[in-house]
């Protein structure tokens, strides 16, 4: 993702650099050289950066050099040969770089962007106290291409970790497991709710299953929440398998709410619903090629899992009761439904299990396994 702001700063800087070094050859006037702006471009041209009359919270390193240090707050670091770029800009931000070809960008006061481990991993940090690491621990190999994106306002948690994007191995949360090819992106305000005993662990994860909590691998998953947190663990979760993805676009207040995609393959789970409960979310788990969706009152929850190719479908937007679907739980090709209309489904405990219910009616049984597959069996009864 390219960030224009970085991009405009470092492009004013060069074409800074390239006029300085033109006027350079020019025969000048004599001056004071605390006042002359020539003698600090020559300065900068030199290797030193000049110190600002008035500190600037700015930082810019580049392969392990210090292209600019406003004197502020500011902090960036990469190393020697990697040819990443770190650039922090805010009171107190951070960013750092320690994969080959890398970039790491704290925009914000309090803000936090680090990539290691890695080549071409990308976090960007944009807000107060915003929080993106992507890759590895500096001394990791492997963790290539990973993404953490968080746009937003955080609050400090009062305990667990902070709130934001993670994206790659486990030990960015302090655990075990690898992450390749991980996006996370968080992009909404995350605070704290003083209802809560413990607040913080709010964002976006994708990865190894340390990230959230768990154990185990995790590839090319993605996790993307769009939308405000207030509580613990709330957001969109992708970890513990290869090719998952979870989604979560509505704001959330309470505990260990949302969407996650995991413990499996190629899994889905796609979420409209806000929560101001605990506990409650859209999941695609333990088992392949599942799929989940929602879009229906507020606290609905949905299961597909724990069987193969199974699949959930919420769709009542105009609802105000909330909506339990589950398909799956020992056995494989189920499908569970409501559509434009208040109740539950469970299609579980045997294959090609349906459990469809519509404002026309209620549809329920157990579908021909045949040449025709599941799901064309299924369109016949209707």
């Amino acid at each position: 993702m390219v960030n224009f702001h970085g991009v405009a700063r470092l492009g004013v800087l060069a074409v800074g650099l390239g006029i300085g070094a033109a006027w350079a050859q020019m025969p000048v006037a004599s001056a004071d050289s605390s006042s002359d702006w020539l003698s600090t471009i020559d300065s900068l041209l030199s290797g030193a950066s000049p110190a600002p009359a008035t500190p600037i919270d700015l930082f810019i390193s580049f392969d392990g050099y210090t292209i600019y240090d406003g004197g502020g707050g500011a902090d960036a670091i990469t190393v020697p040969g990697d040819y990443s770029v770190a650039i922090a800009y805010g009171a107190d931000a951070d960013a750092f770089a320690f994969g080959t070809g890398s970039s790491s960008y704290a925009d914000g006061s309090g803000a936090y962007a680090y990539t290691g481990g890695g080549t071409g991993d990308v976090a960007e940090a944009l807000g107060t106290n915003a929080y993106a690491v992507a890759g590895g621990d500096a001394s990791d190999t492997g963790a290539n291409y990973d993404t953490a994106i968080d746009i937003g306002n955080n609050d400090l948690p009062s305990a667990a970790g902070n709130n934001g994007a993670y994206a790659g191995n486990g030990d960015l949360a302090g655990g075990t497991g690898t992450g390749a090819y991980d996006t996370a992106i968080d992009i909404g305000n995350n605070t704290n709710d003083l209802s809560e005993g413990i607040n913080g662990d709010n964002g976006a994860f994708a990865g190894a299953g340390a990230l959230s909590g768990g154990s185990g691998d995790g590839n090319n998953d993605t996790a993307i929440n769009v939308g405000n947190n207030s509580g613990f663990g709330d957001g969109a979760t992708s970890d513990e398998g290869n090719g998952n993805y979870a989604g979560e676009f509505g704001s959330i207040v309470g505990e260990y709410d949302g969407t996650y995609s995991g413990t499996g393959n190629d899994n889905t789970a796609i979420n409209d619903v806000s929560y101001n409960t605990n506990f409650a979310g859209i999941n695609a788990e333990n088992g392949n090629d599942n799929y989940a969706f929602a879009l229906g009152p507020e606290n609905s929850g949905a299961v597909a899992g724990y069987g193969d190719s199974n699949i959930v479908y919420i769709l009542d937007p105009l609802g105000s009761t909330p909506i339990s679907v589950t398909s799956g739980y020992g056995g494989n090709s189920d499908l569970a439904a409501v559509l434009w209309t208040d109740g539950n489904a469970l299609a579980s405990s045997a294959d090609h299990v349906y459990d469809i219910l519509t404002a026309s009616g209620h549809e329920a049984g157990i579908a021909a396994a045949t040449s025709g597959g599941f799901l064309g069996e299924l369109l016949s009864l209707f």
